[in-house]
């Protein structure tokens, strides 16, 4: 695209974020160009999803938009007016339900909803709407971001008979504090992988290098090891939950430098959290676990029976 393309399409935009245009109900609404986007990676939190759909907030400008299934803007400006649209889009049959069934999907820090791909593929062959959720893992503290998902939530068991959540890394600790503090009765099973939570030894020592407060953000300061940590205290989900621990299956692991063996950022005796109602180690790195087919086929499992398939380990 041209220089002059690029300073057209911006005189545009900043002359319609001063317009308000009224739709056929009578509701005040932004001009809007359907453009593609990253889908809200870090700078956006998820504060709605429906069939694909999703109402983000940005983490600076607090205006909200609303992406399509393929992550292109249908309306942005306020969160009424995004929802507005969205429950047009539903009257015409554009944002629609295909399950009763829902898995939610938590990302790791620094990670974004395109993180579970292979997951979201296995869990949608098995029945399940699954909503892999974005927000801005390395902007606030595990406390924040918490909060920021419960409204979301809220909405999502307003829509569903049957919730499950399922979350990679930090993912899993941000789903301990939203569901240890409160009960949701349509929330069935929780399946968290590679969880550290007993915290990171590797989180310690990222903090000791100084370039890290550039990186890690207040939530990724929160996961160390030590007994005072976010990770650690993080509480106790009320609901049947499982965890799914990375490994090499050698007693030194993948690093060197964490205690017995890992999935190279994760202790196998961190992942860990009283209360499980069941364990299993799948032989993988941290950052893929998620998508391998063995953790796919135990996600599956636990969710389906409360129990994972030790004869599959």
């Amino acid at each position: 695209m041209s220089c002059r393309a690029i300073s057209a399409l911006s005189a545009l935009a900043f002359i319609a974020a001063g317009c308000v245009t009224t739709d056929k109900e009578g509701v005040a609404m932004r001009p809007n160009l359907p453009m593609p986007t990253l889908g809200g990676k870090q700078y956006w939190t998820d504060v709605y999803v429906y069939g694909g759909w999703r109402i983000q907030q940005n983490v600076f400008t607090k205006h909200h938009r609303l992406l399509g299934p393929k992550d292109v803007r249908k309306a942005w400006g306020t969160r009424e007016q995004c929802q507005h649209a969205l429950e047009l889009a539903k009257d015409r049959g554009r944002a629609v339900l295909l399950s009763d069934k829902v898995c939610i999907l938590l990302h790791a820090f620094l990670r974004s909803k395109d993180s579970f791909k292979g997951l979201k593929k296995g869990l949608e062959a098995e029945g399940y709407e699954v909503y892999s959720v974005n927000y801005a893992s390395s902007r606030y503290d595990l406390d924040t971001l918490a909060a920021q998902m419960r409204p979301l939530l809220e909405r999502v068991q307003e829509d569903f008979e049957d919730v499950y959540i399922v979350t990679h890394s930090m993912g899993g600790i941000i789903a301990r504090k939203i569901l240890s503090q409160q009960e949701y009765p349509k929330v069935r099973r929780l399946v968290m992988i590679a969880p550290p939570n007993q915290g990171a030894v590797m989180a310690d020592k990222l903090l000791d290098w100084w370039p890290s407060q550039y990186v890690t953000g207040p939530a990724g300061r929160q996961l160390t090891a030590d007994e005072d940590s976010g990770a650690r205290n993080a509480g106790i989900p009320m609901c049947e939950f499982g965890v799914i621990a990375g490994a090499r299956g050698t007693e030194r692991g993948w690093n060197r430098m964490i205690p017995g063996d890992d999935d190279g950022l994760v202790s196998v005796a961190s992942t860990r959290l009283d209360g499980m109602a069941d364990f299993v180690v799948v032989r993988a790195w941290h950052a893929t676990i998620m998508n391998k087919p063995k953790t796919i086929h135990q996600v599956i499992v636990f969710l389906n029976s409360g129990r994972f398939d030790h004869e599959a380990e």
